[in-house]
């Protein structure tokens, strides 16, 4: 039997409102909203869900009064659902996961996202280009892997040591960065500010990792005042 998502979550919480995203023009994403809402991507990673490739995934997120309460991340491809609530433990298929602990940066497996230049526009490009620049001879590998909320749930899985972004795609990071958070992990913007809804970049990774990667973006978020 077919379920229509946005039906059914209107008949379970009628009190929580369906919220939209840039894309369809409302504006939760400055974080100055009231109330609850569901934020919803039914296809984060679209290229390759239309090419027929693997790593895409749908996110859902509650934001109530600016702030990410729970969040699942479905990658229908494994039939994995990654799911997190404010103050309590991540899970995958219903197991405890946990972030990475590794300690050195040049072990680490790290992934970002490349933004499209169509639609995301040049600053988002450079800013990215500039920071693989500088993450990739200091790491043991960067991973580009589509989606912006699957790529999250691994660095809450432990699969992923960091990920960062800077194509200011919040509404795929809600879900993911709450993952994030209660597997362990340490969620910033790339100026090491904690990360809230209107910011246009994120990072999150292992404890241990969170100064050192935060040190290497921070060079690309500055101005360079060299002669």
């Amino acid at each position: 039997m077919e379920i229509n998502i946005k039906t059914a979550l209107a008949e379970a919480y009628p009190d929580i409102s369906w919220g939209h995203s840039e894309r369809t023009g409302a504006s939760f994403s400055n974080g100055s909203g009231s109330g609850a809402s569901w934020i919803y991507d039914p296809i984060d990673g679209a290229y390759h869900y239309l090419m027929g490739l693997p790593l895409w995934s749908s996110a859902l997120a509650l934001v109530v009064n600016g702030e990410t309460r729970a969040a699942f991340v479905y990658d229908p491809v494994l039939d994995e659902m990654f799911t997190a609530v404010k103050g309590e433990q991540a899970s995958l298929n219903g197991r405890e996961i946990r972030s990475s602990d590794r300690k050195l940066l040049e072990a680490a497996v790290v992934a970002t996202t490349m933004p499209s230049f169509k639609f995301d526009g040049r600053d988002a490009t450079d800013a990215t280009i500039a920071s693989i620049q500088k993450v990739v001879p200091a790491v043991f590998s960067l991973r580009i892997m589509a989606s912006s909320s699957l790529q999250l749930a691994y660095v809450a899985a432990g699969r992923l040591d960091a990920y960062w972004s800077m194509d200011g795609d919040v509404e795929d990071w809600l879900a993911g960065a709450l993952l994030a958070e209660e597997a362990g992990a340490l969620v910033t913007n790339a100026e090491s500010g904690n990360f809230t809804i209107g910011d246009k970049s994120i990072v999150a990774s292992g404890q241990s990792l969170s100064t050192q990667i935060a040190h290497l973006l921070k060079k690309e978020t500055e101005p360079d005042n060299g002669g």
